[in-house]
């Protein structure tokens, strides 16, 4: 398989990969398998996977700069995109299933609980990363500017974990792998950083 067609067979994969939690949460609300509250389920599920996707995105820079292999460059826009995807997803849910439209509840919740703030503001920062995906809009940004412009995912990426951590009461495990890999990554960066520079 050269080159070219194993990227194909790559986008393919992660369009699988991405698009089978939404697969699996309609075959399981069709069945009514989402629990007692499948609202709070799909709340949950959407929440989760757009984090996982969201870290996946910010590991394939290391991984590229391991294996050398330009697939994972190639579809890392793709994996960012369907990260936006499941965590607006995740945004409609809780105030459609969760909150049921109800808008001063939904402005009352933002202000007071400091979790559904950290959600927010790191869905809102990766608004400005979606629209400058593109390649057109790069080259009219220029390259530095469009850099520094998307290394607001990691801070997004904190947010994240933050907003999982406070809502979490009981199992800390996922979060704390979470923050452990963010931690991970943030730290690779540096590292490259320093290396780069000398």
């Amino acid at each position: 398989m050269n080159q070219c067609a194993a990227i194909d067979a790559f986008r393919l994969l992660v369009l699988v990969a991405c698009s089978a939690p939404a697969a699996w949460l309609g075959w399981q609300w069709f069945f009514g398998d989402l629990g007692a509250v499948p609202g709070e389920a799909v709340v949950h599920v959407t929440g989760k996977t757009g984090q996982v996707l969201l870290l996946t995105t910010i590991a394939f820079s290391p991984a590229f700069r391991f294996t050398g292999w330009v697939g994972l460059m190639a579809t890392r826009r793709q994996i960012g995109l369907w990260t936006f995807f499941w965590l607006v997803a995740h945004m409609l849910a809780w105030m459609g299933l969760d909150q049921y439209w109800d808008w001063p509840w939904i402005r009352r919740e933002m202000v007071e609980l400091p979790y559904i703030r950290y959600g927010v503001a790191a869905l809102l920062l990766l608004v400005p990363l979606a629209i400058t995906s593109f390649a057109r809009v790069r080259q009219a940004m220029g390259w530095t500017a469009w850099h520094w412009l998307h290394r607001l995912v990691y801070v997004s990426a904190a947010l994240g974990v933050a907003h999982y951590w406070i809502l979490t009461r009981a199992d800390y495990l996922l979060p704390s792998l979470f923050a452990a890999v963010l931690a991970a990554l943030v730290l690779f960066r540096l590292i490259d950083a320093a290396i780069h520079r000398q």
